[in-house]
């Protein structure tokens, strides 16, 4: 029998409610995901990218 590792592989129960996600829900997922990553890097990091930690949600969302 073929060892498979399912370490890496997501939940039965998160990949059946993707089944039924709505874009909006997609979208929102992709956000908060992009917010998590700027929230991760250094102050050096984000300043590379012209931000401040104080921006980071205006500039995932768009806010002018």
């Amino acid at each position: 029998m073929a060892y498979v590792d399912q370490s890496s592989c997501e939940p039965l129960s998160r990949r059946i409610a993707r089944l039924f996600e709505t874009p909006f829900a997609r979208r929102q997922r992709a956000l908060a995901a992009r917010a998590a990553e700027l929230r991760a890097c250094s102050d050096a990091e984000l300043a590379r990218m012209g931000l401040r930690r104080d921006q980071i949600l205006a500039h995932v969302f768009g806010a002018r």
